[in-house]
């Protein structure tokens, strides 16, 4: 009777075969029993999409639903000299490859089931000698565009969507930056003007332009080759120029590339911090000083992030310095960090709590970066002088810049609000090292185009993309209600429903909150003096709706009462409420917005705890 049993050394046996570990030995074993077992290779199948969605969401930071099929590239190891691959690793591309075919055929005739199956391998990998099946068996795509700041052109000017799939063949990009992630894992951030030819997704062509690339272990042998040079990689993060009259230089930031010298010989081994140009095809290279600055914000985008190991002292967290071609404002900057990911840990902009750890990030991230400003997680808009981090830890140690003047300075600038409540590493080179300021939200003499992001376990404050201040008593003492009310800052757009089930779900000393109802106008101008007059949020939701037809309408059911509404809304089905600074009138006043329209950007809202 054959085996039909999901036993533990099934699923570590499918499990090999996915991430390509499996042995000889193991790999025939694992298809004689599929060949047996509808349910394995059922239990196969679903092992092998759920890894294909997770390798794919590594690689290019999204999900696989524009996928037809699953490619996992082989990925070969240099042995002795210039000879590529070994006899092991031969036989098991071997078997792994009739295992392939052996399950195709159970799979090409299963009825009913739509979903997308394991397909052929890529292509081979690096072409060399020793090389197994140089002929690709699917050329169908080897790339993602994953992000671009200006149009990237295929053939014929097609131009090519970010999130897009790349098929092989020339790409040109006018201006801007572009991130190209292949399927073997290897990234390549394109700087402008450039025309690059994607080969395979272990190999590509730079004609023109200038690249940085970094290259995870599954793209070990990948090919970057120029006019007038060829380079291997080995494992690492480098950067190549390649000049429209043909010379070109490779530059090696970390780990090791082997460059091919013209001469046929051995291949020329370059490691951190080295460097060569080569002027003419054939022809040798020559060593050349490094410069990792060449490259500006390309070397640190590709840049992995660094981790502040506990051996030396540090917290296991990991740490990474994001370079921009645009200007950011902190609270996009605060967005983005919070939607990247480093090896399953979530991030935030970065929060330095200790002396030993501001020296790290100055030290092993920051580096020499060319970058004046970098934004970090540290703000008071929630109340002028009151500096936290965004992820509720407390202020602590400071490392606040001495120069031009003593920071932070509240510096006054932002015509609505006036004072600077953003923090940023700052450096003048012959007057200041590394240290922090304080920056308005619209600064009228520095743009800043950096930010620091720190990896670590999930923090609750930032689940929903909002820091909150400490709740403040109205109390009946001084003629109040004994309410307390809090002001969150939204740093991600959403509509007044979805705001007023956050303030619903929140509780404060055992209370249930709902957002704010302005009962009088005692009560608004409580909340305006101490809460708003001193925090750096113009527009900040309250719990209030309606329409035109039906009137407005408290959450807890009462009416508008005597509160005036400096702003009447216009026609509208629905439309919900905002305490907001009216510039033309110098003053918070009571506004209203269409129910579906959403903040262009960042926002507040105000919660009451009775």
């Amino acid at each position: 009777m054959a085996e039909s049993k999901v036993t533990e050394e099934m699923l570590k046996l499918i499990g090999k075969s996915c991430d390509g570990t499996i042995s000889p030995e193991e790999a025939k074993k694992l298809n004689q029993k599929l060949e047996a077992s509808a349910e394995l290779r059922e239990a196969y199948l679903a092992y092998a999409r759920l890894n294909g969605e997770l390798m794919w969401r590594y690689r290019t930071g999204e999900a696989a639903s524009k996928l037809s099929t699953l490619q996992e590239p082989t990925m070969r190891q240099k042995s002795n000299g210039s000879d590529w691959g070994t006899k092991a690793s031969l036989a098991l591309l071997a078997v792994a490859a009739v295992t392939l075919i052996a399950l195709s055929a159970f799979w090409a005739g299963r009825s009913g089931d739509n979903a997308a199956l394991p397909g052929p391998i890529a292509e081979s990998g690096p072409s060399d000698q020793g090389a197994v099946g140089t002929e690709p068996l699917s050329q169908s795509f080897v790339a993602t565009l994953l992000s671009a700041s200006t149009p990237v052109w295929a053939e014929n000017r097609q131009a090519i969507d970010v999130g897009s799939r790349i098929k092989p063949g020339p790409l040109s990009l006018e201006s801007g930056e572009a991130e190209i992630v292949f399927d073997s894992g290897a990234k390549l951030l394109v700087s402008g003007p450039a025309k690059l030819d994607l080969e395979s997704s272990f190999s590509a062509y730079l004609d023109s332009g200038k690249l940085a690339a970094h290259m995870p272990p599954s793209a070990i042998g990948f090919r970057v080759r120029t006019p007038t040079s060829e380079l291997v990689d080995q494992g690492t993060e480098f950067g190549v120029v390649a000049e429209p009259g043909g010379a070109s230089e490779v530059h090696v930031f970390r780990g090791q590339v082997d460059v091919q010298d013209g001469l046929s010989g051995d291949p020329i081994e370059l490691t951190n911090g080295q460097a060569m140009r080569f002027e003419t095809a054939g022809r040798p290279g020559e060593r050349i000083a490094y410069s990792k600055n060449r490259f500006g914000g390309l070397a640190l985008r590709a840049a992995n992030p660094i981790q502040w190991m506990t051996q030396q002292g540090g917290n296991g967290h990991y740490y990474q310095l994001v370079v921009l071609d645009r200007p950011i404002s902190w609270h996009e900057a605060a967005l983005e960090a919070m939607n990247l990911y480093h090896n399953g840990l979530p991030g935030h902009l970065v929060t330095v709590t200790s002396a030993e750890e501001d020296r790290f990030l100055i030290d092993s991230v920051i580096e020499d970066v060319a970058q004046r400003g970098i934004w970090i997680g540290l703000t008071d808009v929630l109340r002028e002088s009151h500096f936290r981090w965004v992820t509720g830890e407390p202020l602590g140690y400071s490392n606040w810049a001495t120069y031009p003047s003593q920071q932070p300075d509240n510096y006054q600038e932002a015509d609505w609000h006036g004072g600077e409540d953003y923090g940023m590493y700052t450096s003048f080179a012959d007057h200041q090292p590394w240290a922090w300021n304080d920056l308005s939200v619209d600064s009228i003499h520095e743009k800043i185009s950096a930010f620091l992001v720190e990896f670590e376990p999930s923090v609750d404050a930032l689940q929903q993309r909002s820091m909150a201040m400490d709740p403040i008593e109205w109390s009946k003492e001084v003629g109040g209600n004994g309410h307390s009310y809090r002001l969150v800052l939204s740093l991600q757009a959403t509509d007044w429903k979805d705001i007023k089930q956050r303030a619903d779900q929140s509780s404060f000393n055992g209370s249930q909150g709902h957002l704010v109802v302005l009962e009088t106008q005692e009560e608004t101008d409580f909340i305006v003096d101490n809460i708003l007059r001193v925090c750096g949020i113009p527009e900040n939701m309250i719990g209030l709706s309606g329409s035109k037809q039906d009137g407005l309408t408290w959450v807890n059911g009462q009416g508008v009462g005597d509160i005036e509404i400096h702003q009447p809304f216009l026609p509208t089905s629905d439309v919900f409420g905002l305490l907001r600074w009216d510039h033309t009138k110098n003053q918070w006043s009571v506004q209203t917005r269409a129910m579906e329209a959403r903040p262009a950007n960042w926002f507040g809202y105000l919660i009451e705890y009775p």
